[in-house]
């Protein structure tokens, strides 16, 4: 019996998506006592107490289904950005409004840009549609090259995904080749802007893109409570786009699929200002030791607006395995040359230096 006549075959070149490692799986092989997870992204604090407090107080009602429509959390989302309750969408996690993005609006005809490497479900949201994904390098320094994604724009282009910070390399593209882009992309293109790590980025450096929303132009702007608020765990994202783009979301996506933990924790987010500057300058200087570490072992490196950082590494994946030997689980990107290093606490740092020091500091 051939068992692939059964699936669609859009469905079947799709490599699914492959996780960091988890503590448990390298114990047997760790030879240290202490574990450092860096391979996810993931934030190395806890909840915020606010959010810990809300998601405890709903866990008995949790006999009854979540709000359908999000709705106490898409009025504060409204409010907070200033646009329209019809503007707003939710989802478990931004991935599923990328999926569901790609499902209302690809056909096999159809065309994605985006660059490359970046974040996976750009690559297999436009496979599950039948569509054509193409894929244009990155810079020299990491950022999405945006005159190369401008340039590979034709007739057939109906989605291009731009993600900054950048996943894996931590680029941020500039406001004025931001500019040069949303102004000459054709009307036909919807553009899909994923900033999952926005809050990473020092302020200075920090494009308001919402400046560039008004509810017309065919923008999607993509964010997540994962990342600086902590809780990749409930799983909990949301988009701002124009009334027609929620419209055909909400056609597609399943019913209660956020659930009531999820739209709790989020909402005891928005007034944690003060602490999130903390958590933001921590990560930073967090990644001003790793630069300098990586400096004095004569490791190349892109720049990273997010909490991880990109080291060019010959050989990664024989060092990841060392690394992993020592603790400190990282993340290998197949087919490219290097390791992308989360950026943990203090305490994650200073190991994840040390480990860096003993594994390179006698052959750099």
């Amino acid at each position: 019996m051939d068992w692939n006549n059964f699936f669609n075959p859009y469905n079947l070149p799709v490599i699914p998506y492959s996780p960091g490692l988890r503590e448990e799986q390298i114990r047997e092989i760790c030879e240290v006592d202490t574990i450092y997870k860096l391979s996810s992204n993931e934030s190395p604090f806890s909840p915020f107490p606010s959010a810990l407090k809300a998601m405890a107080e709903c866990l008995p009602l949790l006999n009854e289904y979540s709000d359908g429509s999000s709705h106490a959390l898409t009025m504060r989302l409204a409010e907070h950005y200033g646009v329209e309750p019809e503007q707003i969408m939710v989802g478990n996690g931004s991935n599923e409004l990328l999926c569901l993005i790609a499902q209302s609006c690809l056909m096999p005809e159809d065309e994605v840009v985006y660059c490359w490497p970046s974040f996976v479900v750009y690559r297999s949201s436009t496979q599950l549609a039948g569509a054509t994904a193409i894929e244009v390098p990155l810079t020299e320094e990491g950022v999405f090259d945006l005159d190369a994604m401008a340039a590979a724009i034709t007739d057939k282009t109906k989605l291009v995904f731009i993600c900054s910070p950048n996943n894996p390399s931590g680029g941020v593209i500039s406001a004025a080749d931001f500019d040069a882009f949303i102004n000459k992309l054709p009307d036909h293109v919807l553009l899909v802007l994923d900033i999952a790590y926005i809050e990473f980025v020092d302020d200075e450096d920090a494009i308001d893109f919402m400046r560039y929303f008004d509810g017309v132009r065919p923008l999607v702007i993509l964010k997540t409570f994962s990342k600086m608020y902590s809780m990749a765990g409930i799983r909990c994202g949301y988009g701002i786009a124009p009334k027609e783009i929620v419209e055909a979301f909400n056609r597609v996506r399943e019913p209660f699929n956020v659930n009531s933990v999820a739209q709790a924790g989020a909402l005891a987010c928005f007034d944690e200002t003060e602490e999130i500057a903390r958590r933001r300058a921590l990560n930073s200087a967090g990644k001003q030791q790793l630069y300098q570490c990586f400096d004095e072992l004569g490791l190349s490196y892109y720049r990273s607006g997010a909490n991880f950082i990109w080291v060019h590494i010959p050989n990664a994946a024989e060092r990841f395995n060392q690394l992993l030997k020592m603790g400190i689980i990282v993340r290998a990107v197949p087919g490219a040359e290097g390791l992308r290093v989360g950026v943990g606490d203090e305490e994650g740092v200073r190991a994840t230096i040390d480990a860096f020091k003993q594994l390179f500091g006698k052959t750099q």
